[in-house]
């Protein structure tokens, strides 16, 4: 058989004695067909060591989860807090509308004599019986709890939302052009000692409460209750508002949200309006979109000596604005929430409620004991700083 060129120069190239021995096996491999290679022997497949195994599985996973959503579990404690800035909106479509939180502050001192509800919950223009009146600037407001319900409750004290600007109470009814419903509505209650540098005696009932009434057309007017006895004694009695030791609000502040009383007028969008200076601010009705978050603090203390309180509210407003061109640009589009995560925030907002007032309860002496226990044990109080 005929060689190749490279073939016989090899050949030619090679010692006398491994001529024939080359040109025989040049020969052997040129009489195969074209582009046939010669059998190699089979190897044994090596089983894939534990590290490499898992190395595969990983990448796998990898390559399946290219391209689709992560599953990432997500928590909804944040959905009715005010002070946080975050928005969790409706689980419907709604036309674009802009957010915006606001922080208001009251502090207060408790009193020997008197007995103080405090009702934090924004406050309609027109009587109880009209829901579908104006929503005021008023958020809160401190009242002496032997107080009777009727027609002209007197105010101790009155917190406004900026929604509107807070502007100046005149002789005539302010309207707004503001659209707005309160998404989120919040309390931080702390207590700030006491004047004599004592721990502060006393406590603070405090709670979320379904719907109460005031005013000239509410029961309490009809049977002569008192402010005591219609929002506070009925809630303690039944569970809603629970009592806090001054000494522990002193160690760590209680902090409430307020979750939706009733549906339609919590979806409902109202016009803004401030009272006139003679309207009787403290008989405004009660919104009934969110539950009002009461605080009832009883007479403590001896004459000369007073707890000093700051209650922190923190609200979240959805508003619209027909006529600032400024805020009006702010509003946007937001996607609804899907039913089954609605459902889960409204169910989280009154676990985490409990949760909180259950860890704020307290007598002086559980604080005295758990500050001597953190003192000679440090690693008890690092364990005590995670609850």
């Amino acid at each position: 058989m005929t060689l190749k060129p490279k073939q016989l120069a090899q050949v030619n190239k090679a010692p006398q004695a491994n001529k024939a021995s080359m040109r025989a096996m040049f020969e052997r491999q040129n009489a195969q067909s074209p582009g046939q290679s010669q059998p190699q022997p089979k190897r044994r497949a090596q089983r894939p060591t534990p590290v490499q195994q898992q190395q595969q599985q990983q990448q796998l996973q990898k390559q399946q989860q290219q391209g689709k959503p992560q599953s990432v579990p997500r928590t909804l404690d944040y959905a009715f807090d005010g002070f946080d800035k975050r928005h969790l909106p409706l689980d419907e479509v709604t036309a674009p509308y802009t957010t915006t939180n606001f922080v208001s502050t009251m502090e207060f001192t408790s009193q020997h004599d008197m007995d103080q509800v405090i009702v934090v919950c924004p406050r309609m223009s027109v009587s109880q019986e009209n829901y579908l009146g104006p929503l005021t600037d008023y958020i809160a407001m401190r009242y002496d709890a032997a107080e009777a319900i009727d027609g002209s409750i007197p105010a101790l004290q009155e917190v406004r939302s900026p929604i509107i600007d807070a502007p100046a109470v005149t002789a005539a009814l302010q309207y707004s052009s503001v659209r707005a419903r309160l998404h989120n509505m919040s309390v931080k209650l702390e207590c700030l000692g006491t004047n004599t540098g004592l721990y502060p005696p006393g406590s603070v009932y405090m709670g979320t409460v379904p719907v109460i009434e005031t005013g000239l057309y509410s029961k309490g007017n009809d049977e002569g209750l008192t402010i005591k006895q219609a929002w506070a004694d009925d809630s303690i009695m039944v569970g809603y508002i629970k009592s806090i030791s001054a000494a522990s609000l002193v160690e760590q502040p209680a902090v409430l949200h307020a979750a939706v009383a009733e549906n339609v007028s919590y979806k409902s969008w109202r016009d803004m309006s401030v009272p006139a200076s003679s309207t009787n601010k403290g008989a405004l009705s009660f919104s009934t979109a969110l539950e009002p978050i009461v605080l009832y603090v009883p007479r403590a203390g001896a004459i000369g000596t007073v707890v000093n309180y700051r209650v922190v509210i923190g609200q979240q407003w959805c508003s619209r604005h027909p006529h600032n061109v400024m805020l009006r640009s702010t509003q946007k589009q937001h996607p609804p929430t899907s039913s089954v995560d609605w459902q889960r925030a409204l169910g989280a907002v009154k676990d985490v409620g409990e949760h909180l007032l259950a860890r704020a309860g307290g007598s002086a002496l559980d604080i005295l004991t758990t500050r001597m226990r953190q003192a000679f044990n440090p690693a008890q109080a690092i364990a005590d700083i995670g609850l």
